[in-house]
């Protein structure tokens, strides 16, 4: 199987991709009301964790759609076979800087409505930050030996 091509198994997980981004658009207009319909359904009480959560998944939720975002844009690019290119290295970046500001997020949320889930959710998001800017870099180190091989021709 090909794996990076428009039909080979990158282009299967970009269409995924914006399928996901398409839904994650539709929840994230539809927040306040599923928020609303969800909190009816677990509490008595809905207005004291109604604004708290509906602030926290709004930013959540554009930081995440930013991300997936982004990684269509990545490969959009792998696609058409052009890993090594600085549009790809501020992708990361900015994938990076969403998922840190993601996990800071969490950590708020931590404070005020711990749970297990949450702390995990938090490392994930720590992780995912950090090998973002370490794959940033090392994606910035081909783009530089790529220009230095292209001017030597």
């Amino acid at each position: 199987m090909v794996i990076l091509d428009q039909k080979g198994f990158s282009g299967i997980v970009k269409h995924i991709l914006d399928l996901i981004f398409l839904g994650g658009i539709g929840i994230f207009l539809s927040l306040p009301f599923a928020l609303k319909w969800y909190l009816g359904l677990m509490y008595t009480r809905t207005s004291e964790n109604y604004n708290f959560l509906l602030g926290f998944l709004f930013i959540t939720g554009i930081l995440a759609l930013v991300v997936v975002n982004e990684i269509r844009k990545l490969l959009k690019n792998l696609n058409k076979r052009n890993p090594f290119i600085i549009n790809n290295v501020q992708s990361l970046n900015r994938i990076a800087v969403s998922c840190l500001l993601i996990a800071a997020c969490y950590v708020i949320k931590i404070i005020f409505y711990n749970s297990f889930l949450t702390i995990i959710v938090t490392m994930v998001f720590i992780i995912t930050g950090f090998f973002s800017i370490i794959l940033a870099e090392v994606f910035r180190q081909a783009v530089v030996v790529k220009e230095e091989n292209d001017l030597t021709i």
